[in-house]
């Protein structure tokens, strides 16, 4: 989730001086941190204006409404994304499948390391069902879809992905991989196989013959109680 827009159009008031641009990014450092520890139900402005260490006034005078105070955060978790990466994945010279990799190693990586992101990010999906003002934060999801989508069909032009793909099915099918695989990760941290999980997705866009070697070598037991005792017969006459 790396390749999305930095800004989301809201009705935030631009900050022209360094202090300005300071108070504005500590207000929704601190919406951020409350929508991460409490939720939607527990944000309060004054709650915000108090730990950015502001008073409510200077709040308003920044963001007109609370709803642009929330796209304002929409965009902080934005950048997080795009700025958010498994150590040794920062480079941006990845060629496809490095990118297709970093996908699965920044989700690994954030849900352990900076897990409000996705805390913040499962609240405003929640509350954007239900909220046509706060929908249009999840642009992002679109936007993140193209971005797979172009370094998937990259990757079927240079070899290193199948030449089947149906590239627009593929990248959603890895948007919602990659969504599972983080609740996954989140909820069963010690049950999900999650560099398996990873490393067999990879398999399925890059060569299907790894999948039947797989199969041939580690037979069902089903499979192999069927040969013995079709050995055993053979044996027996």
């Amino acid at each position: 989730m790396s390749d999305i827009p930095d800004k989301i159009e809201s009705g935030e008031k631009p900050a022209h001086t360094p202090r300005g641009e300071s108070q504005q990014q500590a207000l929704v450092r601190a919406a951020y941190e409350l929508i991460a520890e409490k939720g939607f139900e527990g944000l309060r402005t004054r709650d915000v204006a108090e730990r950015a260490g502001v008073n409510i006034a200077t709040l308003h005078y920044y963001f007109h409404s609370k709803e642009d105070l929330i796209r304002s955060v929409g965009d902080y978790l934005t950048r997080e994304f795009r700025t958010v990466h498994a150590p040794g994945m920062e480079t941006e010279t990845l060629n496809p499948l490095e990118l297709l990799q970093r996908e699965f190693a920044d989700a690994r990586y954030q849900v352990h390391e900076a897990p409000q992101m996705y805390i913040v990010l499962f609240e405003l999906l929640m509350r954007s069902l239900r909220d046509p003002a706060i929908k249009s934060v999840f642009e992002l999801g679109a936007h993140w879809e193209e971005h797979i989508e172009s370094y998937i069909a990259a990757g079927v032009r240079s070899g290193q992905f199948r030449q089947d793909l149906d590239i627009s099915a593929t990248a959603w099918m890895l948007v919602g991989s990659v969504v599972g695989y983080i609740l996954q990760a989140a909820l069963n941290p010690q049950e999900y196989p999650a560099e398996r999980v990873a490393e067999q997705i990879e398999r399925l866009l890059t060569d299907d013959s790894h999948a039947h070697t797989h199969t041939h070598a580690h037979p069902h037991p089903h499979e192999h109680k069927h040969e013995q005792t079709h050995d055993h017969s053979q044996s027996n006459e």
